[in-house]
């Protein structure tokens, strides 16, 4: 049994399905393999984007046997009982922990919270 549930955020289920179904076979099985992990380690600080909020710490993780893509994440640091929020995966190009952090935002429903990179 996980330490920690990794789940999409409430009503984004469809969203990371469809996106998880796109994935090429290497990286859905990165996709899957990190989920396990994420369940029982807490993720590197080298992953580690910023704060969302002042609460959710935002990871970008790169996919095991899948260089092109990482993982989005978020834990809200003030409720640690909660699931770890699944946001996806985004290309590992160019600005991707501010890609996180807008995806993150909207999926939460937070409004113009603060982002501290």
């Amino acid at each position: 049994m996980p330490l920690h549930e990794v789940e999409p955020v409430p009503g984004c289920e469809d969203e990371i399905l469809a996106e998880y179904a796109a994935l090429p076979v290497a990286c859905a099985d990165g996709f899957s393999a990190m989920m396990d992990i994420l369940g029982d380690h807490e993720p590197s600080l080298k992953d580690r984007c910023g704060l969302i909020g002042d609460r959710h710490e935002l990871y970008a993780i790169p996919l095991p046997d899948c260089a092109r893509r990482v993982m989005i994440v978020s834990i809200d640091r003030r409720k640690r009982a909660l699931p770890r929020a699944l946001h996806g995966t985004l290309p590992a190009l160019g600005r991707v922990c501010d890609q996180g952090a807008q995806r993150a935002i909207r999926q939460l429903g937070l409004i113009n919270p603060s982002w501290e990179a």
